[in-house]
């Protein structure tokens, strides 16, 4: 198979009624309790069935439309687990579009299905064959006529084209030959470090998705053309990189955005600066004021320490203490927001003076300490409405601010 366009070549690769009524029976049971069970199940492979199940139990939160599908096919959970959610693919069809996009990366097809509703063509390129099946199926259930589905190695397929595409889209695999997990643009598969050349003799727009864990100045450095980087944050998690690469770009004071969305895409918290902007940005310190800000993991990730004084308007406790404090509350921080009830010493006595018992939830922000070895110090169970920062301060004394979250 190396492409597959009409209808007359959809694979028959679907479950039949009596493995649907049984995903759907069971659809919320212990996979492997399940299995255990098989024996009362003597006409059905139930084991091929529990997998369907646990993937689409991985999938139930992260992909709400294609769960909602009944016929859908999900490949094994881990597969689910490393795939786009729906609201980062969102994201991602709302900041790129044009007539014709190739996806040279496949995979389970998330990203390519919902980036193709703002292409007229697009090409999704897969090497196994069994998942390019899989997702001709999926794109024909989801009814998504506009994509096709190439069983072929997407480079090798580009190097000997003369195509030309609006953009380009990679997600390059980031496991190694041992399944190992692998972080460096080198040492993901494809390399489109390497390949870019070659890339941009058929589009001049890349949009690259990365580890969250990468280096975003070395890559950018790597890359060159790097016009912008979006840093995803999603539900207290930073997600991954997005490198909106551009032929015609040379300047190397990209754009960073840290871009903080909802479940269905939408961006609920933004800030856009650039690497200049945070180097000649001039922040004032100050103690805790009666409001405390932890930044999202995506804006810390992105580097905005300084540039948030003044895109916010606030104050930060130390150099490299990373919290955030004003005397006003300020509005659409992009973090998490917090009322200071009091600042006191790093012991025991001290904190439960503030907090009226020993339930409280604790966060370290440089500070000299294992949280683990602090609540067995400060005998403090988790959980209840209070938070502490155990943190430095300014002028370097160790302290912990007591608060509640707004």
């Amino acid at each position: 198979m190396s492409e597959i366009s009409s209808k007359d070549n959809i694979p028959n690769i679907g479950f039949n009624e009596a493995e649907l009524d049984f995903i759907q029976k069971y659809k919320d049971e212990d996979v492997t309790k399940l299995v255990l069970k098989s024996t009362q199940f003597k006409e059905l492979d139930v084991k091929k069935l529990a997998a369907q199940i646990l993937s689409r139990q991985k999938a139930l939160k992260k992909l709400p439309e294609w769960s909602a599908f009944e016929k859908l096919i999900f490949p094994p959970a881990l597969s689910v687990e490393q795939c786009s959610s729906e609201a980062t693919a969102k994201y991602k069809s709302s900041i790129i579009s044009g007539r014709t996009l190739v996806d040279i990366t496949g995979g389970m097809g998330v990203d390519s299905f919902y980036l193709s509703k703002n292409f007229d063509e697009t090409h999704y390129y897969e090497q196994q064959e069994e998942v390019a099946k899989t997702a001709l199926y999926n794109f024909d259930l989801l009814d998504a006529k506009n994509i096709t589905v190439h069983n072929q190695d997407s480079i090798a397929s580009l190097s000997n084209s003369d195509g030309n595409f609006d953009w380009i889209y990679a997600d390059p695999a980031r496991r190694d030959a041992n399944r190992q997990k692998v972080v460096l643009l080198s040492d993901c598969a494809p390399d489109v470090k390497f390949h870019l050349p070659m890339l941009f003799e058929h589009t001049s727009k890349i949009l690259l998705k990365t580890s969250p864990l990468l280096d975003i100045d070395l890559a950018a450095n790597e890359l060159k053309s790097v016009k912008e980087i979006h840093v995803m944050g999603y539900e207290q998690e930073c997600k991954e990189l997005l490198f909106i690469i551009d032929k015609g770009v040379s300047d190397e004071d990209f754009l960073i955005k840290a871009q903080i969305i909802d479940s269905s895409g939408t961006v609920i918290h933004s800030v856009s600066f650039t690497r200049k902007q945070e180097r000649e940005a001039e922040i004032e310190f100050s103690g805790p004021l009666s409001y405390l800000y932890e930044p999202h993991p995506a804006v810390l990730k992105a580097g905005a320490f300084k540039y948030l004084g003044i895109a916010f308007g606030v104050k930060k406790l130390a150099v490299h203490s990373h919290l955030y404090t004003s005397e006003k509350r300020v509005e659409n921080f992009p973090g998490r927001v917090f009322q200071v009830n009091g600042v006191c010493k790093p012991d025991a006595k001290e904190i439960n003076s503030h907090i009226a018992g020993n339930k409280a939830n604790l966060t370290i922000r440089n500070f000299p300490a294992k949280i683990d070895d602090l609540r067995k110090k400060w005998r403090l169970k988790e959980g209840g409405d209070f938070y502490l920062f155990a943190t430095t301060l300014f002028d370097q004394r160790k302290a912990v601010v007591v608060t509640k979250k707004l």
